[in-house]
């Protein structure tokens, strides 16, 4: 164990991974010595999500092996951050007293003082400033959090409760993180917030998504930008446009829907209709823009008809990508005392209905893709396969598919492709010209 080494355990989503790499940043900028082997480290940092309990229970574990760790004397201190202390820091101090300090999403310049003095930081006034960054991503993709928190209010979501409204970070700013990344390497902008339709709203006093994207067109180095978290808003018909002029945004959005029963979007206090919805859809399809989307099966009130109706829209929409999950029914929620609550074995039905209509359309995607040429991106070399593998300009990392390559390539590699075989998730592509 080296003195003043830290590490972290980053749990959760992008954004996440984001504030773990400034938490690293400003401890190297700090003078301590930053290690991704937390045996080796004297100090560790737990990035944590909240989100659901799954995600809570999952952040509980990590901390009991660290706490087993530091009764052993292979561990020195404990600092738990993110999302989880900023929901229930009272609860985890109490839980787990060897815990050193908490800080929260807002406090990440605190990050120092509560490993060198034991200071713990929990704030709902969110912090404006870009700390430095030490990637944990591939070097050619790196993601950009233009936003934290959210002004809608979901009755199935705490993430209000957790970050508090929207804070958007200044354009200005912004555009100098993204010249900094594309200088370092980075060729793929993964542009993210808990929803970058509201980028803005709080410091401009409208929405500036699309200011922001046109700036970060211009930055000098950069490939391909792509823009991931949207809501069905009306914010989205001016993304679309743009979008079709763009230089380097990619044919790609993640907009989530949750589902389309116009009575199961009221009750989830969505500020859509299932109409909003088809319109936004067509219009992404006839800009030939690729679809991530999501929906949850199983929420309270939810009937046969409301369900076969989200059923039959994943089904004849066909998206590209769809993440489908069972209603959480979590405490803090607003939908939490909602009666009518549905049984977790009809949920489980329904999950397995949807994921059905997913793969088949999945395997239809693959062969609308079949002998197609496109752009691809070489994420790493497989030693298992021998291959490389890589991303379409359709698809995001981690979440999405994957290519297989053949060839004399590099990571981060931007190339021309042709699907030469296709099944669900997979593609096997030969390289064509282009590289660059």
């Amino acid at each position: 164990m080296k003195n003043n080494s830290v590490s972290i355990v980053s749990l959760g989503c992008a954004k996440n991974l984001v504030d773990s790499e400034r938490i690293l940043g400003e401890l190297g900028v700090s003078g301590f010595d930053i290690s991704f082997n937390s045996e080796e480290s004297e100090f560790v940092v737990i990035n944590t999500c909240a989100f659901l309990k799954s995600a809570r229970d999952e952040a509980e574990e990590i901390i009991s092996e660290f706490v087993e760790k530091k009764k052993i004397g292979k561990v020195k201190k404990i600092v738990v951050a993110g999302c989880y202390p900023a929901l229930e820091g009272h609860m985890l101090l109490s839980k787990f007293p060897e815990i050193d300090a908490l800080i929260g999403t807002n406090n990440i310049g605190d990050v120092v003082k509560a490993i060198k003095n034991n200071r713990s930081s929990i704030s709902r006034v969110p912090e404006r400033y870009l700390y430095p960054r030490i990637k944990a991503t591939l070097p050619h993709y790196e993601y950009l959090k233009i936003a934290d928190g959210c002004n809608h209010r979901c009755s199935f979501c705490i993430i209000p409760k957790i970050k508090g409204r929207t804070h958007s970070f200044q354009k200005e700013d912004l555009v100098k993180e993204a010249q900094s990344l594309a200088d370092s390497g980075v060729k793929e902008l993964i542009v993210i917030a808990q929803d970058i339709t509201q980028y803005g709203i709080d410091i401009y006093g409208k929405v500036e998504l699309v200011s922001l994207l046109k700036s970060l067109d211009k930055v000098k180095g950069l490939s391909w930008i792509r823009l991931l978290y949207t809501y069905p808003s009306n914010a989205m018909l001016d993304l679309i446009d743009y979008i079709k002029d763009s230089e380097h945004i990619v044919p790609y959005i993640d907009i989530p829907i949750q589902h389309v029963s116009d009575k199961i979007l009221r009750n989830m206090k969505r500020a859509t209709s299932k109409k909003d919805i088809e319109f936004i859809f067509n219009s992404l399809k006839k800009s030939n823009i690729a679809i991530r989307t999501s929906v949850i099966v199983g929420f309270p009130h939810e009937t046969g008809d409301d369900f076969r109706e989200l059923k039959q829209f994943v089904s004849s929409y066909e998206t590209d990508h769809l993440g489908v999950f069972e209603y959480s029914n979590e405490e803090k929620s607003g939908s939490f005392s909602f009666n009518e609550q549905v049984p977790d074995s009809v949920k489980k039905e329904r999950l397995e209905a949807v994921l059905e209509v997913r793969d088949l359309n999945a395997a239809r995607r693959g062969e609308r893709l079949l002998g197609k040429e496109l752009p691809v991106i070489v994420d790493y070399y497989d030693n298992g396969i021998k291959r490389f593998v890589g991303r379409t300009i359709y698809d995001a990392p981690e979440i999405d598919d994957v290519v297989y390559l053949t060839g004399k390539l590099n990571s981060g590699t931007i190339c021309n492709a042709k699907i030469v075989e296709a099944y669900p998730y997979e593609l096997v592509a030969k390289v064509k010209n282009g590289v660059r």
